[in-house]
C-alpha cells in the first residue's frame, strides 16, 4: 500500500487584491487583449523568449531593492464586461528558492470611467516546511504588499498609457 502524498507539501498559499483604475473598463480590457505591450512601460528588460518580459516587483518601501520576475501572460477572456488576463511571475534569479506565483488579473467596471483590477492567484512556497515556517512568519506579509505594489503600477499604466514612476523605478 503506499502511502499519499504529504498534503501540507503540497499545499498553496492563496492571494487576492485589488485596486481601482481610472480607466474604463473597456480601455482597460482592449489594452489587456493586446499582445502584452500593456506590460512594456514597466518592465525592467525584455527576456530571450517573446513570451515574457523581467519586472520589478517588491513591496514599495523596498524601492529598487525589489526582484526581477520573469512575467508571462495567457490570453485574455471575456465574460460580459469583465475579463481576466492568466499571469504567471517566476524569480528570474535563483528562481528555486522563491515561490511562483499564478493566477488571473481580472478586470471588472465601476463606473464609466473606472474599473476594480483584481489579481487573485497562488502560489506554493519553495524549501518544503522551512519555507511555509517563513512564509508564515513574514514572506507572505511581503507577498501581500508585492501585489498590492503590482496592481498599482498596472493601474496607474493603464490609465495613462504611461508609466508612473515610483520608488520602484528608482535607480533603474
Amino acid at each position: 500500500m503506499s502511502t499519499p502524498p504529504d498534503s501540507k507539501r503540497h499545499r498553496a498559499t492563496f492571494i487576492e487584491d485589488f485596486v481601482e483604475a481610472d480607466c474604463s473598463t473597456e480601455r482597460a480590457l482592449q489594452r489587456l487583449s493586446g499582445d502584452g505591450r500593456w506590460l512594456e512601460p514597466m518592465a525592467s528588460r525584455a527576456t530571450d523568449d517573446a513570451d515574457s518580459l523581467l519586472v520589478r516587483v517588491g513591496p514599495a518601501a523596498l524601492g529598487s531593492l525589489g526582484m526581477e520576475v520573469r512575467v508571462q501572460l495567457g490570453e485574455c477572456s471575456r465574460r460580459g464586461v469583465t475579463g481576466s488576463v492568466p499571469i504567471r511571475w517566476e524569480a528570474a534569479r535563483l528562481p528555486y528558492l522563491f515561490p511562483v506565483l499564478d493566477g488571473d488579473l481580472e478586470v471588472t467596471p465601476l463606473g464609466p470611467g473606472s474599473c476594480r483590477l483584481t489579481l487573485h492567484a497562488s502560489y506554493r512556497t519553495p524549501l518544503d516546511g522551512v519555507g511555509r515556517l517563513l512564509d508564515a512568519a513574514l514572506f507572505h506579509r511581503v507577498a501581500e504588499s508585492t501585489v498590492r505594489s503590482f496592481l498599482h503600477r498596472v493601474a496607474d499604466n493603464l490609465g495613462t498609457g504611461e508609466p508612473k514612476s515610483g520608488p520602484e523605478e528608482a535607480g533603474q
